[in-house]
C-alpha cells in the first residue's frame, strides 16, 4: 500500500522567485516563513495609507507578495514595496529583513501549512521534510542576511521579530527613515497602535485572514506564540534519534546568536 500523501509535491521543491522587472526603487519585505513578513507589511501598509483600514481584503494593493502578484506588477505607478521569502538579497535595491527564533518560525510555519491544508503529516514529518527549506533553510536565510548586511548595510534593515512584539514603535521609527523621507512622529505613533498585536487579531477576526474559511490565523495569540518553543523542545529528544544525516533545523541551537 502507498503512503498517505503529506503535502503537494510541488511543495516539496525549491520555490523560485517569479520572474518580474525590478524597478531601482524598490524595496523588498523578506523573511523566512512564519518571521513577521505579514506584521511589516501591515506596518508599511499603515505608514503609506493612514486613513484606510488595512486588512487582508487590500494588503495587496499597498505591500503585493511577489507570489500573488507577479503578474500585476509592471502595472503599478510610483515605489513599490513587495513580500518575498526568496533569499535572493543581491537583486534587491533595498530590502527589510525581519527575523525569529529559528524554533518559533518552524512550529507557527507547521500550524500555518497544516491549517491551508497543505501539510498533512505529523510535526516530526514536517521538520524533516523538503517543505521546510523550500526558501532554503532558516540558517541559511539569515546568515546569508547577514553577509549581504556586511557588504551593503545601506541597502538592508535588519529586524528581530521578539523585539516588535516587546515594543512596535522603535522598529516603525526605523522602516520610516530606512524607506525615507521618515515620517511625523505623531503619524508613525499612530501606525504603531493600529498594528499592535490585538488591533490586528481584532481586524482579522472581523475582515478575514489571508485565505478566507481557513483556520492559520497569521497574527497568532500570545499563549500560542509562548507555548511554540515549548513544543518544539518537547519533539526533540524524539528526533534526535532517529537523526541519520546532518540537517538545517538542528543547526538553530547553535546559530540563535547569528543575529543578535
Amino acid at each position: 500500500m502507498p503512503p498517505a500523501k503529506v503535502c503537494p509535491p510541488e511543495r516539496l521543491q525549491k520555490r523560485p522567485l517569479p520572474a518580474i522587472r525590478i524597478r531601482p526603487d524598490d524595496v523588498f519585505i523578506v523573511s523566512y516563513p512564519r518571521s513577521g513578513n505579514t506584521w511589516v507589511r501591515f506596518l508599511i501598509a499603515n505608514l503609506l495609507a493612514p486613513d484606510e483600514k488595512i486588512t487582508f481584503r487590500n494588503i495587496e494593493n499597498y505591500v503585493p507578495s511577489i507570489y500573488k502578484s507577479a503578474d500585476t506588477l509592471d502595472t503599478r505607478e510610483g515605489r513599490r514595496y513587495i513580500k518575498s521569502h526568496n533569499p535572493c538579497y543581491e537583486l534587491y535595491p533595498k530590502l527589510i529583513y525581519v527575523y525569529r527564533d529559528g524554533r518559533d518560525a518552524l512550529v507557527s510555519y507547521y500550524y500555518y501549512a497544516t491549517g491551508k491544508n497543505v501539510f498533512s503529516g505529523t510535526f516530526e514529518d514536517f521538520i524533516f521534510s523538503p517543505f521546510v527549506e523550500q526558501f532554503t533553510s532558516w540558517k541559511e536565510h539569515i546568515t546569508r542576511a547577514r553577509e549581504f548586511a556586511s557588504k551593503y548595510p545601506d541597502r538592508i534593515l535588519i529586524l528581530r521579530y521578539e523585539e516588535m512584539l516587546i515594543i512596535t514603535l522603535p522598529a516603525l521609527t526605523s522602516i520610516s527613515a530606512f524607506l525615507g523621507p521618515a515620517c511625523e512622529a505623531q503619524a508613525i505613533a499612530e501606525a504603531a497602535t493600529k498594528n499592535s498585536f490585538e488591533h490586528l487579531q481584532k481586524v482579522e477576526q472581523e475582515s478575514g485572514g489571508e485565505t478566507l474559511g481557513r483556520s492559520s490565523p497569521s497574527f497568532e495569540p500570545a499563549q500560542a506564540i509562548n507555548g511554540e518553543i515549548t513544543l518544539f523542545r518537547s519533539c526533540t529528544s524524539s528526533f534526535c534519534s532517529k537523526m541519520s544525516k546532518p540537517c538545517g533545523v538542528w543547526a538553530i541551537g547553535s546559530s540563535l546568536e547569528l543575529m543578535r
